[in-house]
Parts: C-alpha cells; sequence; structure tokens
C-alpha cells in the first residue's frame, strides 16, 4: 500500500510540472533495410553537440549542449569494477547526442545501486531548480538505468525505483559486490539484458541466466557471439546499436527502434552476430 501511494504521488507530481509527451524524431530510419536500418543507431544523433557537467562531488552529465525544453529522458549509468565514467565516454557521448541526459555515478564500486539513485536523486532536483541548466528540460517519467559489470548489477539493484522507465544491463555481475538477488524478481520496467558468449569474468550461465530466468517484467536478452567482457568499454563496440535503439525506443517513442527487437521482422533476431532470447 505505501508503494502503491508513492507511486501514484509521484506520478500527480511530476504531471503537474511537465506533460509526458516525447517525440518521435527519427524519419530517417523509415524504409531502411535491416543492415542500414541497425547502422542508424550506431550514427551520432540530432544532437551532435555534446558538454560534460559536474553534477555535486558524485555525478557526471553528458547532454547536449543545446537542450530543448522538457524533452530530454533521463539515463543513469553504472561504471565496471574498479573503472569511471571516462572508460565508456564515448558510449555515454553517442547517447547523448540522441537526445538523452546521461547521469554517470563516479563511483568504481556501483553493485548496490545507491550511488546511481543519488545521482537520480540530484539530476530531478536540478530539473525543478531555479539557474539549473536542466531546469525545465528532462521528462521525469522517462528514466533508464543502465551499467556494464558490476555496474550492470548496479542497475537491476535500482530496477526495483518505481520511477524506472527500464533497466539495461551490460554484461552484469550479480554474484556479491553488493548486489541482491531478490531484485532480480522486483523491478519496475522491461528489461535489456546484454551478454558476450566468451565473457568468462560474468559468465552468461552464471551472471545472467539467473536473471532472465527469475525476472517478472518483459525481458530481451542478448549474447553477441565472440565478445569477451571488455568489449562494451569504451565505445560501447558492437553493443552501441541495438542498446541505443533500446533507449530510443522506450524513451523516446521511436517506433523504428523496436524493429530491431520484436515483430516479424526482429531484425537481431536474423543477425547471425547475436542470439536472442525474450520472455
Amino acid at each position: 500500500m505505501l508503494k502503491l501511494s508513492f507511486l501514484i504521488i509521484f506520478i500527480a507530481l511530476s504531471c503537474c510540472a511537465q506533460v509526458n509527451t516525447a517525440p518521435n524524431p527519427i524519419s530517417e530510419a523509415s524504409g531502411q533495410s535491416d543492415s542500414a536500418l541497425l547502422e542508424y543507431y550506431f550514427r551520432t544523433g540530432n544532437y551532435p553537440a555534446v558538454s560534460d557537467t559536474r553534477l555535486g562531488r558524485e555525478c557526471r552529465v553528458f547532454h547536449p549542449e543545446l537542450m530543448d525544453d522538457g524533452r530530454h529522458p533521463i539515463v543513469i549509468w553504472g561504471n565496471g569494477t574498479y573503472t569511471s565514467p571516462a572508460s565508456y565516454r564515448s558510449m555515454l557521448e553517442h547517447w547523448a547526442s540522441h537526445g538523452m541526459v546521461v547521469v554517470a555515478a563516479m563511483t568504481p564500486n556501483a553493485g548496490t545501486g545507491r550511488e546511481m539513485g543519488g545521482c537520480l536523486d540530484d539530476i530531478l532536483d536540478e530539473n525543478t531548480r531555479d539557474g539549473s541548466i536542466f531546469q525545465n528540460k528532462l521528462m521525469p517519467l522517462r528514466v533508464a538505468v543502465a551499467g556494464h559489470s558490476q555496474g550492470g548489477g548496479g542497475a537491476i539493484m535500482l530496477g526495483q525505483d518505481l520511477r524506472v522507465t527500464t533497466v539495461i544491463a551490460i554484461q552484469p555481475y550479480v554474484t556479491g559486490r553488493g548486489h541482491e538477488p531478490s531484485a532480480w524478481q522486483s523491478q519496475q520496467g522491461a528489461l535489456l539484458l546484454l551478454s558476450g558468449a566468451e565473457d568468462y569474468t560474468a559468465p552468461p550461465t552464471e551472471q545472467q541466466q539467473p536473471v532472465f530466468d527469475a525476472a517478472e517484467v518483459p525481458v530481451t536478452w542478448l549474447t553477441l557471439r565472440g565478445a569477451s567482457h571488455l568489449a562494451p568499454m569504451y565505445t560501447g563496440g558492437s553493443y552501441l546499436g541495438p542498446v541505443t535503439a533500446w533507449l530510443r525506443w522506450y524513451l523516446r517513442n521511436d517506433s523504428q527502434a523496436a524493429a530491431l527487437f520484436e515483430g516479424s521482422r526482429c531484425v537481431l533476431c536474423q543477425d547471425p552476430r547475436w542470439e536472442v532470447r525474450i520472455k
């Protein structure tokens, strides 16, 4: 009852601050071949000029240099063990070029999701703070949490938060590191789970399969053949396009992006580089 009451209050307050209408700015992707559609999401988005702003001492924000009023979804990021946002900078800037405000927790141990949750609190405060560069620029009802390795486990932990729209867990490490398996059954939004077939640090059968089996929300599980645990770092590698498309689909109503993951077309289902499981 308390959880439900909190959700009602949060939605009511958010709706008063902003009408929850997400743009669908992609038209260029319409009618393209499967390979061209996937390639589209590897390309820089409609906001090519990206800035890097510190938020307090704990968060680093990658965002469009020129932001439109009320049009920017939020992505909360968690780093892998002993890494920093700099280890993923190119990927985070890429998401910002697609109109996202990406808030990275500056911690090398993100497994509990606490620091990521603090960054979510902070950026939502900025949306209403007088004088903030983010004031009235954000979409507080469109929030993704994402992370790699230990940060992927942290993303699943934060995925229990009622404010979360979707979770992206890239090669999540979910054994210890502050991670609680009870989170697997308490996700609040659809889950994109990504693995590397040659990942021996967070092996798919040990670290991702249990999450897929236990989750009670829609799950899309993508495994990249031949990929090691370091494959997503820095640029995002082959993960960049699918993850960007997922963010566009869930946070910006991009119907073309959905074709990569579902329906009769399901582009990634037909791509020999990927193994796709959906439930």
